[in-house]
């Protein structure tokens, strides 16, 4: 095989890794939003091994979340957070109760820029929450 055969051949070869290779997790970091009601503020730590930390007002939490692959046709991110261990405290909701073993499914939507999202109840950004602030 010629040197230009065999640059070819890698080539594609890493072209298709490139395609196979999951994206990056556009969640992974520290995000920040205010409660314009009461100007409590939350932040939500999505960290590489799945983990996430979770600072509402008072309230502390350790959860995990997953993250889709890639965005729906719509341009949103299916997500869903498991609240692992809620160690008490007023959240920003202004609610003490304990959210131990809720998992939460949401819709997150970034911005093109890729430093802002919003979380929906559904696949609508009528039911939005944001938008996050990513902190980093």
């Amino acid at each position: 095989m010629t040197l230009s055969k065999t640059c070819f051949a890698i080539s594609i070869v890493c072209i298709a890794s490139l395609a196979n290779a999951k994206d990056p997790n556009p969640l992974q970091g520290s995000w920040e939003w205010v409660n314009i009601k009461n100007s409590c503020v939350e932040v939500y730590t999505f960290g590489i091994e799945n983990t996430a930390y979770i600072s509402s007002g008072e309230e502390k939490s350790d959860a995990k979340y997953t993250i889709a692959d890639k965005p729906t046709p719509n341009g949103f991110y299916q997500v869903s957070l498991e609240i692992l261990d809620d160690k008490g405290g007023k959240d920003c909701g202004e609610s003490v109760e304990n959210n131990t073993g809720e998992v939460y499914k949401k819709f997150v939507m970034f911005h093109p820029a890729g430093n802002h999202y919003v979380s929906c109840d559904k696949e609508d950004t009528s039911t939005c929450v944001g938008p996050f602030r990513r902190l980093e």
